[in-house]
């Protein structure tokens, strides 16, 4: 792979040596179990690495397909379907009981309907007779709305047409009082100018630098990335 000196420069001088950043402040040393790169160093870094990583940042994409939800899935003995099967985690489980069976059980529950796999791995506790050595998984991670800016010509914030705005229009529902709403009428309205001296909050800084994109994309990178 070629690198580019002007777009690779944060790693176009070690990016192919035999021990990068070995005597540098960067990393630990010749283990590598620590590091602390440099914002255009890991945005560099991450853009290299895109062709083998995945464009999906939703967690609830992998629901049931994570780590919590394979050891459930081993310790109660089951397979999630499209999944990987396991060895039992616990060998006395198929052991029938001498006293107790599901014939003779007082407190037995009639279950008209087959429960699924899938309700027993996400909620072992309340589908499962016995669980043991069971992970609790989340159920759901807030929505993600983020959208991959592949244009590097685009600026930091920027309109989506994939994100639909909210219509901007005025409601009928508000409350009127007299004619005009909260008691201020529609020339009091027009006639209402602000002072020349007030100025928005934070006028004088930039909206973003130019490592504002990058750092935006690796907050929802993968590991190592982010």
């Amino acid at each position: 792979m070629e690198l580019d000196e002007a777009e690779d420069n944060s790693v176009f001088d070690w990016f192919y040596d035999h021990e990068p950043l070995k005597h540098s402040k960067m990393v630990n040393g010749p283990s590598y179990r620590n590091w602390r790169l440099t914002l255009p160093v890991m945005a560099n870094l991450y853009r290299l690495s895109n062709q083998l990583i995945s464009d999906l940042t939703d967690k609830n994409y992998y629901y049931l397909f994570d780590k919590k939800s394979f050891y459930t899935a081993k310790a109660l003995n089951m397979a999630i379907p499209g999944g990987p099967k396991f060895e039992p985690l616990f060998s006395d489980q198929f052991e029938d009981e001498e006293d107790w069976n599901e014939f003779n059980d007082i407190n037995k529950i009639i279950v008209r309907h087959p429960i699924r796999t899938e309700y027993k791995i996400a909620f072992p506790h309340l589908y499962n007779s016995r669980p043991r050595g069971v992970q609790l998984a989340p159920y759901h991670y807030p929505a993600v709305c983020y959208i991959k800016n592949d244009d590097p010509d685009m600026p930091v914030f920027n309109y989506d047409p994939v994100i639909n705005p909210m219509p901007a229009y005025k409601s009928e529902k508000l409350a009127e009082v007299d004619g005009n709403v909260d008691g201020v009428t529609d020339e009091e309205l027009d006639l209402f100018v602000l002072p020349e001296k007030i100025e928005p909050l934070l006028s004088a800084q930039p909206l973003y630098t130019e490592n504002t994109a990058n750092g935006i994309a690796l907050y929802w990178a993968p590991a190592p990335f982010n």
